[in-house]
């Protein structure tokens, strides 16, 4: 295992990540692997550490070059870029220097929680605005907040959009759903009193309506903020740990890459 630190963004927020470092004494078979960048929820305030670290190592377990992208929240936002810009600053890097990370160019997944999970969408519909090369070749949305409408996440659509008429419409994602739109995973609870099940649903719906091609898990119980759903992030609710395991062949089926 290798640690390599990027910068992301005007605003050079933190990026890291984990590499395989491939031996012959162990194998020969990968040259390059799968990279996942990882978006922790916090509504747009914090980082949630239950979904960063215990994320990250399962998904490097399963072969993958791993990351981190620590994008802007709270009165960082905007000043200078917001989140997607960030984000789509971190595919890029992965994708020009994936030689180097044994990365796949076509290979590069985004991953976000909550509010990461937002911030995750948002750049896959948005993310022509930054050049082909900011586009994921898939995002895994992880019970996501996904508009600032009644059924959204009050404190994300204060934080990101403080109230600004524009950047509601604009942020409001089950809006924005282009026919370009990478393929999609998501998975949410029934029962979440925080983010609405209302917000998968819809983006569901939209990607479906443009075209894209979707997979879809909703989980009959469980609250806001599960992560792995271990015990180690304490929240554990056995019922949706599968979730990484669905996810890992959601990767496998669009790369054909199995660690």
């Amino acid at each position: 295992m290798k640690r390599v630190d990027f910068k992301a963004g005007r605003s050079g927020v933190p990026f890291y990540g984990y590499i395989h470092e491939d031996s012959v004494t162990l194998s020969s078979d990968f040259t390059e692997r799968p990279a996942v960048i990882v978006l922790p929820g916090g509504g747009y305030t914090l980082l949630s550490p239950r979904e960063e670290d215990p994320v990250v190592f399962r998904l490097f377990a399963a072969g993958y070059q791993v990351f981190v992208l620590r994008y802007s929240v709270g009165d960082k936002i905007a000043s200078p870029s917001y989140p997607e810009e960030e984000i789509a600053d971190g595919v890029s890097i992965l994708r020009a220097n994936a030689k180097e990370l044994m990365t796949m160019e076509n290979g590069i997944f985004t991953l976000g929680f909550s509010a990461g999970g937002h911030a995750a969408a948002s750049e896959a519909c948005h993310w022509e605005k930054f050049g082909k090369e900011a586009r994921p070749d898939g995002t895994i949305l992880c019970y996501p907040v996904i508009t600032m409408g009644s059924k959204g996440h009050a404190g994300s659509t204060e934080n990101l959009t403080h109230g600004d008429a524009e950047l509601i419409s604009y942020y409001s994602l089950e809006t924005q759903v282009p026919s370009s739109m990478p393929p999609v995973f998501i998975w949410h609870t029934a029962t979440d009193a925080s983010v609405p099940v209302e917000n998968s649903l819809m983006f569901a719906s939209a990607v479906i309506e443009a075209g894209g091609k979707l997979e879809m898990h909703i989980f009959p119980d469980g609250i806001h903020g599960l992560s792995c759903g271990k015990r180690e992030t304490g929240k554990e609710a056995i019922r949706v740990q599968c979730w990484v395991e669905l996810a890992v062949r959601f990767i496998e089926d669009i790369t054909g890459f199995r660690g």
